[in-house]
């Protein structure tokens, strides 16, 4: 005997109940939704215009206390195992 498994059932019953409701509309419906018409907006006005910023540069100077020590580029130099 073949067992159906139940949670999956519904599934090919949704399928039929979709397939029905599609081949069963009528073709001379008429649209339900419309799209507006596009509304053109004014031009905005020259004194509304803001200007951007100046872009800022960011510049990373080193001091020599930043620069590192020879322990330093021991541990990041050395070998990792994976």
């Amino acid at each position: 005997m073949n067992r159906v498994y139940l949670p999956l059932l519904p599934l090919p019953v949704l399928a039929a109940i979709v397939a029905v409701s599609a081949c069963s509309k009528a073709r001379t419906e008429e649209a339900t939704q419309m799209i507006p018409p596009a509304v053109t907006l004014p031009a905005p006005s020259p004194a509304a215009e803001a200007k951007a910023p100046e872009p800022k540069v960011a510049v990373a100077t080193r001091t020599e206390d930043d620069k590192p020590t020879a322990q330093d580029v021991k541990e990041f130099e050395r070998h990792v195992r994976k």
